[in-house]
């Protein structure tokens, strides 16, 4: 009884130590951030990234794609994402993409 009371325990506080990588915000395809070009519409935009992960009411003509992750194998954290700034009929009239290199 009393090898199995510190068999559990020790299985607790092993499990306890593990790291969990967590992704966050958008899950960006990098292919699908080079479909889009400038004059495509919104609709077009979130057909291939989705809805963008922040929409800043003060801002409602951009929209911000964003992931960070790690890299399970090195530990690294990356950061990327996809800027879309639109006109009045909401067709982008800029695009800005970052951490793709």
């Amino acid at each position: 009884m009393k090898r199995l009371l510190i068999l559990l325990t020790t299985a607790v506080f092993s499990t306890a130590c593990i790291k969990q990588y967590i992704h966050q915000g958008n899950v960006i395809d990098p292919d699908s951030v080079w479909i889009i070009q400038e004059g495509d519409t919104r609709f077009a935009v979130e057909r291939e990234l989705g809805s963008p992960a922040i929409q800043d009411k003060a801002y409602p003509q951009r929209a911000l794609y964003i992931e960070d992750f790690y890299d399970e194998n090195t530990g690294k954290k990356y950061t990327r994402g996809v800027e879309v700034i639109y006109d009045e009929a909401w067709r982008a009239k800029s695009i800005r993409r970052f951490g793709f290199e």
